[in-house]
């Protein structure tokens, strides 16, 4: 049976005609093998080219979740099972029925075969009652399943994965068979280059538009793309872009909520940064008004120490600050051992040797306003600079002092307070935080358990206190990314609390499924 529904893939695949006219996206790198095994974790593009071609059980539109692949659940008393009912005309892109017993195999698949986005193991395992009706026994009470899980594991078809036990060396184009309302047709890693085209018996609508292609333009070319008519949508994450745009006849500018974050890591496993005295003069050596105002070119959002962002519902304004004080910074340094004992404006230890710290970035302007602020209180930075991947790597493997890191995901559901601080997120450019506190360790597993609202905010209220104590990292700013769009050929929409767990990302795929 699996090579029957491999042959009529096949078949759907090159039937499809090209369109002359197709939807024109892009990234700034490629972003892997869109199956749930293969795509790339380096930032959020491989996880959001999945939700093209795989469904998931719930999703996001402007206000919050919605039924998706299930029309309608129903939660147990203590959190720990949800029925989910499917919708009748779900079909997986060869013609067959996606039923509840897809679902039951897609986690225990994942049990095997770990998703790479999300950590599923907190499902137990799935009951089959009926073709439509499953249901999801959880291993204990799990309070943001429904975004983080339900909304985000893509659902896979038993027929095409049963038996394959190397699921992430696939990379056959008729392996990528989902229900979603595109299906790949064509992938060229050498140049990070997709083709989609609409399926057209999907059960939202018939997709527009007929195909969508991605292709690798670089950051700092996107805008021009745009202009130039090269592609229909690109990114920008400067606030310039809506003055630029606002009278154009037929581009326009998305601004996402903010739910990208800059952060300066700190590495608690060697001195100085693992002197929570050093990293409080740091924050209050930083500007980090006048750094998010330059680098953002207009209205910022300054980092909270708690992580989470101050529009968002989770905020805890009881948080401690450090206001930019460079005098209060060179008096932490000194009552840590720090001054300047030979009179050269450089800060010395006591031995009398020079306080030299490392500060890791890629080649941005925040690194070196961020390097000049520190200089200012006596530092001697030395800047290293590499690449995003690398960058990445050095983090993951705490080979660092200092590291300014730019990622997506500071929206959405708060558990991701977890995930960053205690290394469970997939996102690699998230890696490289840490929490050595018990008490932190605690209040994130009570805040997965607690079923009751109140609890669970008060839970999370205070996770944010003591990071704004302990600043393992020190949030400088949040990004909101600007898309600016062709709105002769699509609008775009903001998703609340951002794509998935917290993307600011503009190609949700309600934008182009009927409404």
């Amino acid at each position: 049976m699996k090579a029957i529904a491999v042959i009529l893939l096949a078949g759907l695949l090159t039937a499809a005609p090209p369109n002359p006219t197709p939807l024109r996206l892009t990234w700034w790198t490629d972003a892997g093998f869109p199956t749930p095994f293969a795509f790339s974790t380096l930032g959020p593009a491989g996880v959001a080219r999945l939700t093209f071609l795989y469904d998931t059980l719930v999703w996001k539109d402007e206000r919050g979740l919605i039924p998706w692949l299930a029309e309608g659940w129903r939660i147990s008393p203590d959190g720990a099972t949800y029925v989910f009912t499917l919708h009748p005309a779900a079909r997986w892109h060869d013609g067959r029925p996606l039923t509840a017993r897809d679902v039951r195999f897609s986690f225990e698949y994942y049990r095997r075969h770990p998703f790479r986005w999300v950590d599923a193991s907190v499902v137990a395992g799935v009951e089959v009652r009926d073709r439509r009706t499953a249901v999801v026994r959880l291993r204990r009470p799990f309070a943001p399943f429904l975004e983080t899980i339900a909304g985000v594991v893509p659902i896979i078809p038993e027929h095409v994965w049963s038996g394959v036990e190397h699921p992430e060396r696939e990379g056959d184009l008729r392996m990528a068979l989902g229900s979603g309302p595109f299906r790949l047709a064509d992938y060229r890693p050498e140049a990070g280059a997709y083709r989609f085209v609409a399926f057209p018996d999907y059960f939202k609508g018939r997709p527009r538009p007929d195909e969508i292609h991605y292709t690798v333009v670089p950051t700092e070319r996107q805008v021009l793309a745009v202009q130039n008519g090269q592609v229909d949508l690109a990114m920008a994450t400067t606030h310039d872009v809506v003055r630029a745009f606002a009278s154009h006849p037929f581009l326009r500018v998305l601004e996402t909520e903010p739910l990208s974050i800059a952060r300066l890591l700190f590495n608690l496993d060697q001195a100085p940064t693992s002197a929570r005295p050093f990293r409080q003069a740091i924050a209050h050596a930083l500007d980090r008004r006048r750094l998010a105002e330059t680098i953002v070119r207009g209205p910022a959002v300054v980092g909270s120490p708690g992580v989470v962002p101050p529009n968002d519902p989770w905020y805890a304004p009881e948080v401690r600050d450090y206001p930019y004080d460079p005098a209060q910074a060179r008096r932490l340094l000194r009552d840590a051992g720090y001054g300047d004992r030979d009179g050269d404006g450089w800060l010395d230890d006591r031995d009398g040797r020079r306080l030299e710290v490392d500060l890791t970035a890629t080649p941005v302007r925040d690194v070196e306003l961020i390097a000049a602020m520190l200089r200012d209180v006596g530092l001697e930075v030395r800047v290293r600079a590499v690449d995003p991947a690398t960058r990445a790597s050095l983090a993951a493997e705490g080979r660092f002092q200092m590291l300014l890191t730019f990622h997506t995901g500071s929206g959405g559901d708060p558990d991701y307070l977890r995930a960053w601080f205690v290394g469970r997120d997939a996102n690699s450019f998230a890696r490289g935080s840490a929490m050595r506190s018990p008490s932190y360790a605690r209040l994130a597993d009570q805040q997965l358990r607690a079923v009751d609202p109140t609890l669970r905010r008060r839970l999370i209220a205070e996770m944010q206190r003591l990071l704004g104590e302990e600043l393992p990292s020190l949030p400088l700013y949040y990004r909101r990314f600007f898309w600016i769009y062709d709105s002769r050929k699509f609008s775009p929409i903001v998703t609340r609390g951002g794509l998935l767990n917290g993307l600011p990302l503009a190609d949700n795929k309600l934008a182009f499924l009927p409404r």
